[in-house]
């Protein structure tokens, strides 16, 4: 297994075990006593900054009479707003909370998991505790709002106080919204002792880091394997995926990403956010076709054609997508809902596919249903958690994101390993195919052409050298006389049972069979004239047992030898689709025709002069005798050829 994929397999059951083990540590946390949630009995001042609303409150009136608006958090002001002179939401506003009955002699906190607004501040009886951002730009009535966008801040608050000697706590926390499509106290307000809110505080930081962070290792990994196999384009845009929902994970919900970068002002924060929506399901529609391409050049009409309408639709999401970056934040903001348009036509698109390939059935299309099954499903709570974020204290998103990327790494490592199994199958095949080749093309011939493999000769190879042949010929008759013609059957019969016993004694003396002919070989000899003299006898001494076996019984079997040395050319000729091995030269011709000569001579082995000088010159004969024929002339040569008789010495 590669380190990527033991990498892979070893933090993907971290992940799972850190899911379960904060899942678990946040509801026993907020199970815990000790905090409450701050919902029901806020006043809201519109248009009022937090001077004008301590006047306010300092003038004992009733809320109904100071201008303000009962309001219940997590609020929005946009409704308030559109009945007020200025429609404009990215506008200004005080909330104001008071609790009484508070012990003096503790500690308390107020905790949100994003801070209010683009920009706000916390006071407590009147003192400034807490802020984000700098909201009082909003008060200068000297510049326009639009160009104060640079102080914004969206990050999570947590701020400690203790009440006043009545035992109480009025808390304002002025609100200011630069750029934002939606303006107020968007989140839940979480008050209680100090210890048991930083606790809540810590168990979110763990939550989001922790998950974010694994989403992007993940994402990095996936990112590592392509870059290690450039064409696997799946795990590029795999890794793509899963780092944009860790960025979608680190900047909502709890803004993570800012305890990394403190002073990440909330525009860029927000364009990471927004990501989600454009560039993931980008992604996944890319590597859905990657793993499963369209079958159909077309959608329900001829000229519909599929591709290009893939290709649009992408295109446009894609173009939108980067103008959502370049823009300014108040407009890349409001481009949000057609994002979110763009989101579920890709999403469409992506759930009609993967419908289509379960009707054509098709491998693996069950794991992308439950992935992106389990992604809406998130998706669809994380939607009721943003409009009711009093229904569910943590958002589950996350964890639906996690489960999405993990059974996406489970069906691309099971596609891994399916693709590992089928090559080491069609290696073995290969494996099988090469070793079947080489029983027709020898390996020794590879050889003598400088090749490696069979794969690699092509037609017209060839190479010049100087070796030894062999002719060999099996003469079979019947005992009883030769009147009978052989059956052809028993002859082939009697002729493979020879080769069996005569290849093995070749290749032991360093040849090799080069041709198998009728009823006989040609063998090559390129590392020693010698041990081709050798092998000859061998097969001579081995023919006298084989001629009394049983498959000789009722024939009389010889064979006979022709050798000689010279230079000569080996190698393929043919074209693309059909070659043949082959040794072309005067010297192939003449040991065949040596061959030849044995039997009218009643000779077993005869060699040519040209062998006999090199064997004398370069090595003793000791082991042999040679008996000098008398010369014959063979056709095609002028001269006569003077042969020598082979036999052990005596």
């Amino acid at each position: 297994m590669r380190l990527v994929d033991k990498v892979k397999k070893y933090s993907i059951t971290f992940l799972l075990l850190l899911l379960v083990f904060n899942n678990n540590l946040a509801a026993q946390s907020l199970n815990r006593h000790g905090y409450t949630r701050l919902e029901e009995g806020w006043d809201f001042y519109l248009h009022k900054g937090p001077e004008e609303t301590f006047r306010l409150l300092q003038e004992g009136k009733p809320a109904e009479y100071r201008e303000a608006y009962r309001v219940s958090v997590p609020h929005y002001w946009n409704s308030i707003v559109k009945t007020a002179d200025n429609p404009d939401v990215s506008t200004y506003g005080s909330y104001h909370y008071k609790i009484n009955s508070l012990e003096k002699n503790k500690k308390y906190a107020l905790f949100f998991k994003d801070s209010p607004g683009t920009s706000s501040a916390v006071y407590v009886n009147g003192n400034l505790i807490a802020q984000t951002g700098n909201p009082f730009e909003m008060l200068d009535e000297k510049s326009p709002q639009k160009k104060k966008r640079g102080s914004s801040q969206v990050r999570p608050l947590y701020c400690e106080f203790s009440c006043d000697l009545n035992g109480t706590a009025d808390i304002v926390i002025f609100v200011s919204n630069y750029f934002y499509r939606k303006g107020g106290l968007w989140d839940t307000a979480f008050f209680g002792e100090a210890e048991s809110i930083l606790h809540l505080d810590n168990v979110f930081v763990m939550f989001y880091s922790l998950v974010s962070g694994i989403l992007i290792f993940i994402g990095l990994l996936n990112l590592l394997q392509f870059l290690i196999n450039k064409k696997g384009w799946e795990y590029f845009y795999l890794g793509i995926t899963s780092i944009v929902f860790a960025l979608r994970v680190a900047t909502a919900g709890y803004s993570t990403l800012t305890l990394i970068f403190p002073f990440l002002p909330s525009e860029i924060e927000i364009k990471l956010e927004y990501m989600v929506l454009w560039l993931a399901p980008l992604c996944i529609l890319k590597m859905l076709y990657i793993i499963y391409p369209a079958q159909k050049n077309y959608i329900v009409f001829k000229w519909l054609k599929e591709k290009a309408f893939r290709h649009s639709v992408m295109g446009s999401v894609f173009l939108m997508g980067i103008i959502s970056l370049i823009v300014p934040a108040y407009y890349a903001n409001r481009m949000v809902p057609y994002l979110q348009v763009c989101f579920g036509i890709i999403a469409l698109y992506v759930v009609v596919y993967i419908i289509i390939n379960i009707i054509r059935k098709s491998r693996y299309i069950y794991f992308y249903l439950t992935g992106y099954a389990l992604l809406i499903l998130g998706g669809a709570i994380d939607i009721v958690y943003t409009k009711s974020k009093t229904l569910l204290p943590l958002s589950v998103f996350p964890f639906f994101v996690a489960l999405f990327v993990f059974v996406q790494i489970i069906l691309l490592a099971i596609i891994q390993n399916d693709l590992y199994k089928d090559t080491v199958r069609i290696s073995s095949e290969l494996q099988k195919l090469n070793e079947s080749y080489l029983r027709f093309v020898p390996r020794e011939f590879i050889k003598l052409l400088h090749k490696d493999s069979v794969t690699s000769i092509k037609a017209g190879d060839y190479a010049d050298i100087e070796m030894c042949i062999i002719f060999s010929k099996l003469n079979i008759r019947y005992i009883q006389g030769d009147e009978k013609d052989l059956a052809l059957d028993r002859y082939f019969l009697i002729f493979n049972e020879y080769l069996k016993y005569a290849s093995p004694i070749i290749k032991k003396h360093g040849g090799f069979v080069s041709k198998f002919l009728s009823g006989g070989f040609m063998a090559l000899f390129p590392s020693s004239e010698k041990e081709a003299v050798y092998a000859a006898l061998e097969i001579n001494d081995f023919m006298k047992d084989f001629a009394l076996s049983a498959v000789c019984k009722g024939f009389h079997v010889t064979a006979r030898s022709g050798i000689h040395y010279g230079k000569m050319i080996a190698g393929t000729l043919g074209e693309a689709a059909r070659l043949d091995d082959t040794v072309i030269s005067d010297t192939v011709n003449t040991s065949s025709r040596i061959e030849s000569v044995c039997e009218r001579l009643n000779k077993n082995i005869i060699i040519s002069q040209a062998l006999e000088k090199i064997i004398e010159e370069n090595s003793s004969c000791s082991d042999f005798d040679l008996t000098e024929l008398e010369s014959i002339y063979v056709k095609g040569k002028e001269k006569p050829l003077q042969l020598f008789e082979v036999r052990w010495a005596e």
